[in-house]
């Protein structure tokens, strides 16, 4: 066993400023001429304008006082600078934008071997004088006309548009699957929806739109539940409300290009209507096994918190070991047996994987507050779920959860303000990620900034069944490594369905995916059990997957979800395979939440939700490493950049490893060879977390951790020293460099991301003295989210050493999405060389006394 040995400390970087000039220029991609233009595009502003005219004649007719508007949406094949600002130069109200892809065409191909062109759209409120401005500019450009000050960046925009229309029911109603829902109900049934707004500047303008949403919810015999949600830091406007379904459907049927009056699915301020009143979390049936736990007590207040459903705290592996908080006041509608999942992540946390005998609990208390419920529908029909009731919003109660803990309310003290990482194992199936980041994911980034802590998510379950379509016997035929690669391209065609529950598509925090593994070792019985994927430890079965926002890498790490298995289907018949939710193993093993009352029960189960927990575990005990450094350097670390350092060294220690990129590998083919590092990612994100790598070093592997402050007029300079002894040598060596930060954030910017930090070498990676390649994430995806992880590795012979050669890494700072970038951003860096164990040079002393050689001259400087 290798001796443990501390992280190192790099000394205080050097602050330099960044050079001038060598911005980015877009390349031109080639577009229609202006005539091609006008041809194409005014039978699209022509039904623009009348359309207008028609909901004109609407407002008229069924609002007294209400201003005529529409939302509208231009799709732009190539990207154009500044937009918000011209959008609103032109007397439209800014609302939102995001990237697209746009098919090519005749008028738009694409250069080289893309197949798609990188395009923009927006959407804009125009009024009447908004809409007089646009098609006065459209006409100024078709004749060549002088546009006017602050409005020649139109030109770009027209000789790019692609399309032009009003914001419609494919985006309220059908892309959201609203319609179906509505669709599905009976007559007699009352429909439970979410009305999300655009996002007003004006709050006079945000209270007129919800006066007119209560009158139109009225007219069709609907009514909102509680009252509306305002959120301006994330731009969120909305409320929930209940509509007769047989009233639903006849709305339904009269589009806006045929209704006689205005009625509440067109009315123009509305963005989504959503459905609501869905479960979070499911509990298995069944009963546990009785069980021992350590009776040590937690000695320092809390790091972790768990946001969740309500845990059993008398339970022995709970007791004395949790600062619980309630203020929803759910603890009551709770019965016997059904404090299951809280329970369950709660032990997780704690004590890790029950099966692991080596696994000690953590030394700290963990806050959990309550904020979802047990499910009454469910109940009444024997089972066991928690969820968010119809009658308020995730955001709400996330947002009064997390303020509670941190911050001051009132004379009311925060309830736990050292927390650095919070638990969030719970998500919505409604909602998985498309291109837009959802409010809850919004608002998750906007406290990760705010408060400087690390939410910890989970990815979310698939839970559908697999179907082969061969026989049992012919799947039974077939060696492990044929049934690894057959599940692994039905997942691969059922990609679309497979994306993430937000809210794991936030940036700032890390999206945690589950492996299929656990502790329980192989003794287990099988029973009718199938195994889809044996002896492979590649992400589970029930796993959801990237990408993320931007296409950036998510799930980003992977731990131990435990191992799902599957109903075996009857002999000779198509290979459909439901899964199996038993209490007992595979799986991991937690303390369980007994109907009986016994208050030292075990129980095996499996999920995302088990991954995220032990990510939460191990953030914690990388605390407790970071404390001991801080111990023995007072203060060297500042409280404020303790959770992005967590974040940094969760990352840092995944590695994709061979054995999984190996299966994946599969699912290469012509169309992807160019991008597969992508296809990898999606599968396997950085990789599986090695714990052990990130809390401690060997005498072949040292770890250096930096952290800081910065801003976009400067460059953080780090210099990581490479021992003497490597040079002139051929072995293997790797090095792993991670930067993580937390960005402020822009929810009306298409990037979303304010900050963006880069972390690269003063030369080329492999012009510097260890000679090293990138061999794991695509270079361009490492750089999309809030985390940059490069796993660099060498084995060619290097060159003899001067002395003291060192590897330049800087941490540089641009603005994102934003005109202007005045925040300090937080950030972290781990970097770790390590050699083969056999080698006899001691990589982790020699990088130690360098580093001492320069803190000794910065002290003399």
């Amino acid at each position: 066993m290798p001796r443990k040995l501390p992280l190192l400390v790099f000394p205080e970087p050097i602050s330099i400023s960044p050079p001038k000039g060598g911005g980015y220029v877009p390349h031109a991609l080639p577009v229609p001429g202006r005539s091609r233009q006008a041809e194409r595009l005014e039978p699209q502003i022509d039904q623009v304008r009348e359309e207008f005219s028609r909901f004109k004649g609407l407002v008229d007719a069924t609002m007294t006082g209400g201003e005529p508007e529409s939302v509208l949406v231009l799709e732009l094949a190539d990207r154009v600078d500044d937009l918000a600002r011209v959008v609103e130069a032109a007397s439209l109200e800014w609302l939102g934008e995001w990237d697209i892809e746009i098919d090519p065409d005749d008028d738009f191909p694409v250069e080289g071997r893309k197949t798609t062109r990188d395009g923009r759209l927006f959407v804009s409120m125009a009024d009447e004088r908004g809409m007089r401005e646009l098609l006065s500019l459209w006409d100024k450009w078709k004749r060549e006309k002088p546009l006017g000050r602050g409005k020649t960046k139109w030109r770009d925009i027209f000789a790019c548009l692609k399309n032009i229309r009003r914001w419609g029911t494919q985006e309220t109603l059908i892309e959201t699957e609203i319609e179906d829902y509505i669709e599905d109900l009976a007559d007699e049934d009352t429909a439970s929806i979410q009305i999300e707004c655009f996002y007003r500047k004006s709050r006079s303008k945000r209270r007129i739109i919800e006066e007119k949403i209560k009158a139109l919810l009225s007219e069709a015999g609907g009514e909102t539940v509680n009252g509306f949600i305002d959120m301006p830091e994330i731009a969120f406007h909305a409320v929930k409300a209940c509509i007769p379904a047989k009233k639903a459907k006849e709305l339904l049927n009269k589009p806006d290009d045929t209704a006689a009056e205005l009625h509440l699915l067109i009315y123009p301020s509305i963005m989504y209507f959503r459905r609501t009143g869905q479960s979070m979390t499911a509990a298995v049936e069944g009963d546990g096994e009785e069980a021992e736990y350590p009776e040590t007590q937690p000695s320092e207040p809390p790091i972790a918190a768990i946001l969740d459903g309500v845990p059993n705290l008398k339970h022995k592996a709970l007791e004395d070991r949790i600062d619980f908080d309630d203020p929803f006041d759910l603890a009551s509608e709770y019965q016997p047996g059904e404090r299951r999942h809280g329970t369950a992540m709660a032990s997780l946390v704690i004590h890790g994987d029950r099966s692991d005998n080596t696994a000690e609990p953590i030394r700290s208390k963990v806050h959990h507050v309550a904020i979802i419920q047990p499910d009454p529908d469910a109940r009444r029909v024997g089972e066991k779920k928690e969820h968010f009731p119809e009658d308020c919003f995730y955001e709400d109660r996330i947002a009064r959860a997390v303020r509670r803990m941190l911050e001051k309310d009132g004379e009311i003290e925060p309830q736990a303000p050292t927390i650095k990482v919070i638990n969030l194992s719970v998500g919505d199936s409604t909602r998985p990620f498309l291109h837009t980041l959802s409010p809850w994911a919004r608002l998750l980034d906007w406290f990760s900034w705010k408060y400087r802590v690390l939410f910890c998510v989970s990815a979310g379950n698939y839970d559908r069944a697999y179907d082969f379509g061969i026989s049992y016997s012919e799947y039974e035929s077939k060696n492990s490594e044929e049934k690894v690669q057959i599940l692994l391209e039905s997942m691969q065609d059922s990609l679309s369905s497979r994306r993430l529950f937000a809210p794991a598509e936030s940036i700032n925090a890390l999206t945690v995916g589950a492996l299929h593994w656990d502790e329980s070792g192989d003794g287990y019985y099988l029973g009718d059990r199938v195994d889809l994927l044996p002896d492979n430890k590649v992400p589970s079965p029930i796993t959801r997957l990237g990408h993320g926002f931007r296409r950036s890498i998510k799930p980003e790490i992977y731990f131990p979800g435990g191992r799902q298995l599957y109903k075996r289907p009857p002999s000779g018949k198509s290979t459909v395979f439901k899964i199996n939710n038993h209490l007992i193993a595979p799986g991991q093993k937690t303390a369980w939440d007994s109907e009986e009352g016994a208050l030292s029960e075990d129980a095996f189960n499996r999920g995302t939700s088990n991954a995220a927990a032990l990510a939460t575990r191990t953030g914690v005990r990388i605390h407790e490493v970071l404390s001991e450094l801080n111990n023995q350097n007072p203060d060297i670390i500042p409280d404020e950049l303790i959770a992005v350092l967590i974040k940094t060294l969760l990352v840092h220690g995944s590695i994709q490893n061979g054995e999984s990129k190996a299966s994946v590998g599969h699912l290469k083919n012509s169309n992807n060879s160019r991008t597969f590092k992508t296809v990898l990612a999606r599968y396997l994100g950085y990789g599986a977390v090695n714990v052990e790598r990130v809390l401690a070093c060997t005498e072949q592997r040292g770890t250096v951790i930096g952290f800081g402050e910065i801003t976009v007029e400067e460059i953080h300079e780090y210099r990581f020293p490479v021992p003497a002894e490597f040079g002139g040598q051929r072995m293997f060596r790797r090095m792993v460099v991670t930067l993580a930060w937390f960005s402020p954030i822009n929810p009306g910017h298409r990037y979303f991301r304010e900050a963006k930090l880069e972390i690269k070498s003063a030369s080329k990676w492999d012009e510097t003295p260890l000679r090293l390649k990138r061999v794991d994430s695509d270079h361009n995806q490492n750089k999309r989210g809030t985390v940059q992880h490069e796993v660099l590795e060498g084995k060619s012979e290097l060159r003899e050493f001067q002395q003291n050669e060192e590897i330049v890494l800087q941490v540089i700072c641009k603005k994102d999405a934003t005109e202007k970038l005045e925040e300090k951003i937080p950030y972290g860096l781990a970097v770790t060389l390590e050699v083969a164990e056999e080698s006899e040079i001691s990589v982790y002393e020699k990088v130690r006394q360098r580093l001492l050689q320069q803190i000794g001259v910065q002290e003399e400087l």
